[in-house]
This record gives structure tokens, C-alpha cells and sequence, in this order.
């Protein structure tokens, strides 16, 4: 194995993918949390988004969810951008982990079936 092959760049459509899925959730995080109406659906469509590692940082988006609304509570006019900003900073980190799992967990499998594929090319003399 040479080094560095473990991270290679991804193809750019995955990318891509992977930027767009990141800036959506964020930005249903922060739609979520832009104001004192309560939208459940869009909530809940942020977490389901940020699935399997929302059960993982679901306590650190609460601990840091409730920092921002104290932040919101003690300015002056109690403005909602602490608490948008902070819910999309939380669930952008927590798709970028997603991200991460879904790439290194893609790019295991395409390795360990390169090196199978090599194995079963070598000569039966070679082996």
C-alpha cells in the first residue's frame, strides 16, 4: 500500500454531493431555530438528516444549543442569530462527521476489493 491511498481525494460529483448535504443540513438546522415559532417538521428533518451521528453528538448539540440561547437571552433585544448560528455550526459538524464516516467506511470497502481483485490476477505459479 503506498502511502496516502487510505485519503485520497474523492471524485468530485462526491463532493459535491457530500458539500450540498452538508449546507442543507445546516441550513435546516438554522431555519429550525431562526425564530421563537416552533417548527417541529423542519427540526426534525435536521436531525433525521443527521443521522447515525446525531446519536453520538446529540448531547453536545443540546449542551451547545443551550449556550446559544443563554447567549440570546443576555443581548439586548434577545436577537434569534446566536441561536441560528450556533444550530448550524452544530449540525454542519455533525454532517461533516457523517461525511467522514460514509467516505473512510466507501473507501475500505473500494480498497479491499482492489486488493482481492489484484490477488485473484496473480499467475497460480506466483502464488
Amino acid at each position: 500500500m503506498r502511502a496516502g491511498s487510505l485519503f485520497r481525494r474523492p471524485p468530485l460529483a462526491w463532493a459535491v454531493v457530500a458539500v450540498v448535504y452538508v449546507l442543507v443540513d445546516a441550513g435546516l438546522g438554522a431555519i429550525a431555530f431562526s425564530s421563537d415559532d416552533a417548527r417541529p417538521a423542519i427540526e426534525i428533518a435536521a436531525f433525521v438528516l443527521a443521522l447515525p451521528a446525531v446519536v453520538v453528538t446529540v448531547g453536545v448539540i443540546y449542551v451547545g444549543g443551550a449556550m446559544g440561547w443563554n447567549l440570546r437571552d443576555a443581548l439586548p433585544g434577545d436577537p434569534m442569530w446566536p441561536v441560528a448560528t450556533t444550530f448550524a455550526a452544530l449540525f454542519a459538524a455533525t454532517a461533516i462527521t457523517n461525511v467522514m464516516f460514509v467516505w473512510l467506511a466507501w473507501s475500505t470497502l473500494a480498497r479491499s476489493r482492489r486488493d482481492e481483485l489484484a490477488r485473484s490476477r496473480v499467475s497460480p505459479r506466483l502464488r
